[in-house]
C-alpha cells in the first residue's frame, strides 16, 4: 500500500500537475465572479480533470481529445477571466506526455499557434502571450521529461521482476539437479540392498539385519542431504563421494580401483566433481551391468582430471537430465565433462576437466 501511494505520488506521474489548474482562480482575488460563472467554470474543470485522468491513464487518441478540449476551454475562458489560459498549458503538457511522434509535434505547433493568435483575437498583450509561450513549452518539456522518467521506472521494474523470475528458475534448477543427484544415487544403492536383503533374509538372516541397518542409515542420511539440498548448504567433498562410490559399488559385487588426488581443489570444484562420481556410480549401477569400474584423478599445471569407466554395456551420453544437469554445473566452473560414446559392450568413460582450483576455500 505505501508503494503503491508512492507510485502514485512520484513526480514523474501526471497528476500531480493537476495543482496547477489553481492558477485559474487567482483572477477570482480580485475580480469575483457572479454564482453562475463559478458554476459553469467549476462544473467545466470537473468535466476536464475526468477527461485528463482518463486520457493519461490510456495514453493513446484520447490525448488528442483531452488537449483539444483544454484549448477550448482555454479560448472560452480567457475573454472572462486571464486564468483561462492554464488551460492552453494543460493542452501543451497533456501532448508532452505523449511519445515523440510527428502527430504529437504538429499538435504542439497547434497550441502554439493558439497561444499566439490571442494576441489578434483577444487583444492579449504581447508580453503576456510570450509568457504563455514559455510557460507551455516548459509544461510540455517537463511532460515530456516525466514520461521518459515513467518509462525507465517501469523498464527497470520489469528488469528487476525478470533477474528475480531469471534468479528463482535457476534455484528451481539447482535444487532439481541436487535432488537427481541426490536421491537417483541414494535410491538405487537401497534398491540394490534391499533386493540382497530379501534374498538373504532365510540363508542369512544376521547379514539381511545388517543390509536393513545399512538401509536405515542410507535413508537417514539421504533426507539430510535432501534438506540440506534444498536450502542449498551442501558442500559435497570429493574424497567422501569417491569412497562412499566404491562401498556402494563394491557392494553390489563389482571391483573398484580407486585412485584419488583431491588436494587444491576449491569447495565448488569438490562438491562439482562429487557429484559427478555420485551420478557416474547411480548409473554403473543400473544400467552398465559391469564386472569392474574405475574413479581416478589426476592433476597437471592446467588443472584437474576426473575419471570414471567401467567395463559395462556401454550407449551412455549425455541427455537433458543428470549429466546433463552435471554438464551444465562443469561448464558454469569454466570446466568440461564429456562421456565416451563408444560402441555397446565396450564400457563407458565419464571424464571431466576443470581448471586449476582458486580462491583461499578448499576442500
Amino acid at each position: 500500500m505505501i508503494e503503491r501511494m508512492r507510485t502514485l505520488l512520484s513526480p514523474n506521474r501526471p497528476w500531480l500537475h493537476l495543482v496547477y489548474l489553481g492558477f485559474f482562480f487567482f483572477a477570482w482575488l480580485y475580480q469575483p465572479p457572479t454564482i453562475e460563472q463559478a458554476l459553469v467554470a467549476l462544473a467545466a474543470m470537473a468535466g476536464f480533470v475526468a477527461l485528463y485522468i482518463f486520457s493519461l491513464r490510456r495514453r493513446d487518441w484520447t490525448v488528442y481529445l483531452g488537449a483539444l478540449a483544454a484549448g477550448v476551454l482555454g479560448y472560452a475562458f480567457m475573454p472572462v477571466t486571464i486564468g483561462g489560459a492554464v488551460y492552453l498549458v494543460f493542452a501543451a503538457a497533456m501532448l508532452g506526455w505523449l511519445p515523440h511522434s510527428r502527430l504529437r509535434t504538429a499538435g504542439l505547433v497547434t497550441v502554439a499557434l493558439a497561444i499566439l493568435s490571442t494576441a489578434w483575437l483577444m487583444q492579449q498583450p504581447l508580453f503576456y502571450v510570450i509568457a504563455l509561450l514559455i510557460l507551455a513549452a516548459i509544461a510540455a518539456a517537463g511532460a515530456a521529461m516525466g514520461a521518459r522518467r515513467q518509462r525507465q521506472e517501469a523498464e527497470g521494474v520489469a528488469r528487476q521482476r525478470q533477474a528475480s523470475a531469471q534468479a528463482a528458475e535457476a534455484e528451481r534448477q539447482r535444487i532439481a539437479r541436487d535432488l537427481h543427484d541426490l536421491l537417483g544415487h541414494t535410491l538405487s544403492v537401497v534398491t540394490l540392498k534391499a533386493d540382497l536383503a530379501s534374498r538373504l533374509f532365510d540363508a542369512d538372516p544376521e547379514r539381511a539385519r545388517s543390509e536393513l541397518a545399512e538401509i536405515q542409515s542410507i535413508s537417514r542420511t539421504a533426507l539430510a542431504e535432501v534438506r540440506e539440498a534444498v536450502a542449498g548448504l551442501r558442500d559435497r567433498s570429493l574424497d567422501t563421494a569417491a569412497h562412499e562410490a566404491r562401498q556402494h559399488l563394491e557392494a553390489a559385487g563389482l571391483e573398484v580401483s580407486l585412485l584419488l588426488d583431491a588436494e587444491g581443489l576449491t569447495r565448488a570444484q569438490s562438491t562439482a566433481l562429487a557429484m559427478v562420481v555420485r551420478e557416474a556410480a547411480t548409473n554403473i549401477l543400473r544400467h552398465a551391468g559391469a564386472r569392474h569400474a574405475t574413479i581416478r584423478t589426476g592433476r597437471n599445471a592446467d588443472g584437474v582430471e576426473l575419471a570414471v569407466s567401467d567395463d559395462g554395456r556401454g550407449g551412455a551420453r549425455i541427455g537433458e537430465g543428470g549429466l546433463g544437469g552435471l554438464a551444465a554445473r562443469i561448464e558454469g566452473l569454466s570446466g568440461r565433462l564429456s562421456v565416451d560414446v563408444a560402441a555397446a559392450d565396450t564400457g563407458t568413460l565419464v571424464s571431466v576437466w576443470l581448471p586449476a582450483g582458486e580462491g583461499d576455500s578448499h576442500a
